[in-house]
């Protein structure tokens, strides 16, 4: 039932995304590639970051509809920094970017982290003239210099000793004031795991539920 009900959310969420980009199709039908080194000009970003370690089943989250303010936490914390850079925006209502991250985790969990992502966003909510807003998911490769006592507790599935690489899949949203957009409020749940085990055969790892500040420039 409860994963019925995340399909139906699901669904809706993707309703949404379509009326709101037909309505912006007939403006903008092609793609703009950036040229990487061309000057920023307001395709670069940084951001920072905090947040507190998320215990819950992160399938149980996306799937469960189980909000923010339910999920099971613990002592751990991590304190991060981004940069990334805008490479392409396609019908004027999604943009991709490659990022680079690095971050520290301080309580229960002491590693590092290093990773590198290509992100989905989409920029078309309705409502941008009031509250601008995007969402975005990626895909990428983490790097965690340590096996943490959390990935091997609740990684039963992972690779004997855990791994140090993982999948990197971290959905965010971020918001902005309609007349100052390159500086933004984000939320992220910064989580890494194996992708169901395709990569380094691993299952669960490490999740944050994280906000930061970025600033485009």
């Amino acid at each position: 039932m409860h994963r019925t009900l995340g399909v139906v959310a699901f669904v809706r969420i993707g309703l949404m995304l379509c009326w709101a980009a037909s309505a912006q199709a007939a403006d903008s039908s092609k793609w703009h590639w950036k040229k990487p080194l061309q000057p920023c000009g307001g395709d670069c970003a940084v951001t920072v970051f905090a947040g507190k370690s998320v215990t819950s089943n992160i399938q149980s989250v996306f799937f469960d509809q189980i909000p923010p303010w339910s999920w099971e936490y613990d002592g751990s914390g991590v304190v991060g920094g981004v940069v990334s850079r805008r490479v392409a925006t396609a019908f004027g209502m999604f943009d991709f970017e490659l990022e680079a991250g690095v971050a520290k985790r301080f309580g229960n969990q002491t590693e590092g982290e290093l990773w590198g992502a290509l992100y989905g966003r989409f920029t078309a909510f309705p409502w941008n003239d009031y509250l601008y807003t995007t969402f975005a998911v990626s895909s990428g490769l983490s790097y965690a210099t340590g096996i943490s006592d959390f990935e091997k507790e609740h990684g039963k599935l992972n690779p004997p000793g855990g791994t140090h690489v993982m999948h990197y899949f971290s959905p965010e949203f971020t918001f902005a004031l309609p007349d100052k957009r390159n500086v933004q409020l984000v939320l992220r749940l910064h989580h890494r795991s194996g992708a169901y085990g395709i990569v380094s055969g691993a299952f669960s790892g490490a999740s944050y539920l994280t906000v930061g500040l970025r600033y485009w420039f």
